[in-house]
């Protein structure tokens, strides 16, 4: 097994002297199975990219294993869907006439009832309430209506916290609304990645959809804290992850970036050098900083670290 100082060795040649992976290993006497041994412990640290084989900026290593969460959010998600597999058609095996738990199925036509229950069960909450919403074609009437009971639940005492889609403010209604919740104290936070339309009251009673972005699949009214837990632990998971609406830029589509333009951001983003992202894509470093300025500036970035951790947030890299 390679020595942890020899792998520490490659990755200070590639960061301070702007060498390839190929070099630094060369360079720190690696033979053979080191090699590939040092390239896999570096890639797992995330501090090698494993495309242009440059190093990555320690702490924005230690950001992106901190916010990334992909692999997480699916696990999560999986996990959401096999505890409605569970409730559906085994528990009452297990459970035989036990009430501990219960689960209601509303199809999208019966969506009217859903809400009078679910309002009625809000106005007896003693702590939080929790929502996330995916991408939808929002009503501005049925925005108000929302945002006037989230922020009766805030003067009752309770949290009020929620999330939306950091692509959707960059609708106008969406924005505004926004804005009035935070006025009237509800949290708001967004995310690139809504992983399913949920909303909980107390920890103990969740609406959730069949399928994750149909809401013509209906939804489950789910009663019971057992149930309800992994339902919280995802939303806690993407509400550390998540940023304040303030700190997402009002335009977040990369589709007119040029091929360019995308590939400086990704390695812009790992922290790599204007030298070394010169060296990965075959350009002059002159060229590298027009593109790096270009790109801030669409950003309304101030700096090129802060550029990198916006296109991040915003899922262009």
């Amino acid at each position: 097994m390679i020595d942890e100082s020899a792998v520490r060795q490659v990755y200070a040649r590639m960061w301070q002297r702007g060498e390839s992976y190929p070099e630094a290993a060369e360079g720190a006497g690696l033979r053979g199975a080191e090699i590939d041994e040092a390239r896999r412990r570096l890639g797992a640290l995330g501090l090698l990219n494993p495309g242009a084989e440059i190093a990555v900026d320690a702490m924005t290593a230690l950001s992106r294993m901190l916010t990334g969460g992909d692999e997480l959010l699916g696990q999560l998600a999986e996990q959401r869907a096999n505890s409605r597999l569970l409730t559906e058609h085994y528990l009452h095996l297990a459970r035989g006439d036990s009430k501990a738990a219960l689960v209601d199925f509303y199809p999208r036509s019966e969506v009217d009832t859903l809400r009078m229950r679910l309002r009625a069960v809000t106005e007896r909450a003693t702590e939080e309430v929790m929502g996330m919403h995916m991408p939808h074609t929002w009503e501005e009437a049925r925005l108000a209506h929302s945002r006037e009971e989230d922020i009766r639940a805030v003067r009752r005492g309770l949290r009020v916290r929620i999330m939306h889609a950091q692509s959707q403010l960059n609708l106008p209604v969406l924005r505004d609304h926004v804005q009035g919740m935070l006025a009237g104290g509800v949290e708001v936070r967004t995310t690139p990645f809504v992983p399913v339309r949920l909303i909980m009251v107390d920890r103990s009673i969740a609406v959730v959809e069949v399928v994750p972005g149909d809401i013509d699949g209906g939804a489950l009214f789910i009663e019971g804290r057992a149930l309800v837990a992994s339902f919280g632990a995802m939303f806690d998971y993407c509400w550390m992850t998540a940023s304040q609406p303030k700190d997402v830029p009002t335009a977040t589509d990369s589709r007119e970036l040029s091929e360019q333009q995308l590939a400086v951001l990704r390695l812009l983003a790992a922290g790599a050098k204007d030298d070394a992202i010169a060296r990965a894509l075959g350009v002059s470093t002159r060229t590298v900083t027009r593109v790096v300025g270009e790109l801030t500036a669409l950003l309304g970035a101030g700096s090129r670290f802060q550029a990198g951790v916006r296109a991040a947030k915003l899922g262009w890299t």
